[in-house]
């Protein structure tokens, strides 16, 4: 008994499963995915709650606050925070606050930039050669690239940028994950948000996880997770988010600002943002319907 409630320990080793999308494999080694952290948040109960606001450039928005192209609509940028409510192995209120923005546009650059870099494999080995040789290079916006191809440029720190190539196919797989980021900006920046809050919080902690079941062609994982059966209720939800908001001596509260996620981190996000539309295209195809 913990005040007025009455505290249940859970202990619960769960496992995940690669071909349910629970776990990704990046670079030879394995992440979780925001299924993952969900399904492992069965156990670990945090709450995830949305502020009213979030702070933009000092200024006060409303949460989450979120800029549309004034010509085409599609989205710019997305400010939004989050705040997970639960309790650590050892029974104490933690609070983990987390702001995220979340820039179309760098996350364009970003993906051109690793096509860029990637390197052509060749029997499971690197060559030492461009994949992608003749998709973009670096330079000014006065000086085109004298090289075959159709050229555009996008700046990235004044007065450099990257001339890309788009008759180049990785251009075009840029532009089409571009298309995406600008259709499910604020949901992927949510779901980045509440995947963060869950990695971070001591209830389930784990970012990376050793595989097994490899050799079996079905890669699972299996993380031990904390949690507590209590009786918080929605008003007492509310009290503690509010003296999480304005800061309080009487729990522990860990913020963060999030301005970058890994590249590799945000396409799998992006995928899994596409995947659940497919998924519900196929389920209620009517909702996707134009008018005639």
């Amino acid at each position: 008994v913990k005040g007025d409630q009455i505290l249940r320990p859970i202990k619960a080793q769960m496992a995940l499963f690669e071909r349910l999308g629970h776990i990704y494999q990046i670079k030879g080694k394995y992440s979780i995915s925001a299924s993952g952290y969900a399904h492992l948040n069965k156990v670990a109960s945090v709450s995830l709650v949305t502020p009213q606001t979030v702070i933009v450039d000092g200024v006060e928005k409303p949460n989450p606050y979120i800029e549309r192209n004034p010509k085409t609509k599609a989205i710019e940028t997305v400010n939004i925070r989050k705040i997970g409510i639960g309790y650590s192995p050892a029974g104490n209120l933690v609070i983990i606050d987390k702001t995220l923005f979340y820039n179309v546009y760098t996350y364009f650059i970003q993906s051109i930039q690793a096509k860029m870099k990637r390197e052509e494999y060749k029997n499971g080995k690197k060559t030492g050669q461009k994949a992608y040789p003749n998709c973009a290079v670096y330079g000014t916006a006065d000086e085109k690239p004298d090289l075959e191809g159709k050229w555009a440029f996008f700046e990235t720190a004044s007065p450099l940028g990257i001339w890309v190539n788009y008759e180049d196919q990785a251009i075009i797989d840029c532009l089409e994950e571009h298309t995406q980021r600008q259709r499910f900006g604020d949901r992927i920046a949510q779901t980045i948000v509440e995947r963060n809050i869950l990695k971070d919080h001591p209830a389930i902690g784990v970012s990376q996880v050793n595989v097994v079941g490899e050799d079996e062609k079905n890669p699972r994982a299996y993380v031990t997770v904390y949690g507590y059966r209590n009786d918080l209720e929605p008003p007492q939800i509310k009290e503690i988010l509010r003296q999480a908001e304005k800061g309080s001596d009487e729990i522990e509260v860990k913020s963060e600002v999030i301005d970058m996620v890994d590249h590799e981190e945000e396409e799998a996000i992006l995928k899994e943002a596409a995947q659940e539309d497919k998924e519900i295209a196929d389920r209620e195809p009517s909702l996707f319907q134009e008018e005639v």
